[in-house]
């Protein structure tokens, strides 16, 4: 497992353990593409004093992230059916996409600007309930290597702009026949969804037309 970097009194120090308490097999995820992102975005040198507890035990190899998320989030609920207005790009510089469960009682709402690229995602429990997150200023170099991420088996893929969990920031974890995806705000509140993989496909093919 390579060294990752982290802060120390001089900010000059590897942190990374050469050897966790608890060693974990992250073969899912590309732990040297997270550390250059960190350090492009100088945060490297903030992980143990700001990163949120449970990305502090993930990058220094303690948990395995799947594992700990879906123990947080086990009753999440499945999202098995898509509507998209309009259907491509091309319709419109503006996008909805609704993915929601089979009787309607949880959806995650999808907004999206063509132009900007931001997207305003909310999720919705009992028509009751909704948590809003707003993700901006995601580079298009980002964009492309999270769909890219998001197409295989499986794997973890971060969603998230320069400011990483500075603000609101998404974690998709990919299985063959199930995806979980999460979504975090600084401000305290979190949401999550399981997606089937038909779901997936048809959203992510939805979203890189609007993207690119």
């Amino acid at each position: 497992m390579s060294d990752f970097f982290a802060s120390s009194g001089t900010q000059e120090t590897a942190y990374w353990s050469a050897q966790p308490a608890v060693h974990v097999s992250q073969s899912d995820v590309n732990l040297e593409l997270l550390q250059r992102e960190l350090v492009l975005s100088g945060h490297q040198y903030t992980i143990q004093n700001s990163a949120p507890a449970v990305l502090q035990r993930f990058f220094t190899g303690e948990i395995d992230l799947d594992t700990e998320l879906s123990k947080r989030f086990n009753g999440a609920p499945l999202l098995s059916r898509v509507s998209l207005r309009p259907k491509t790009a091309a319709q419109s510089p503006r996008g909805t996409a609704i993915l929601a469960s089979q009787d309607d009682s949880a959806t995650l709402t999808v907004d999206i600007n063509r132009i900007t690229g931001v997207l305003e995602l909310t999720f919705t429990l009992g028509a009751m309930l909704a948590l809003r997150f707003t993700l901006n200023n995601l580079p298009a170099v980002d964009r492309r290597r999270w769909l890219d991420l998001m197409r295989r088996e499986q794997g973890v893929a971060f969603l998230w702009s320069r400011a990483r969990w500075e603000r609101d920031y998404m974690i998709f974890v990919v299985r063959r026949y199930n995806i979980r995806a999460y979504a975090f705000s600084p401000n305290g509140f979190e949401a999550a969804v399981r997606l089937t993989p038909d779901v997936l496909g048809e959203y992510l093919d939805w979203l890189e037309g609007y993207w690119f």
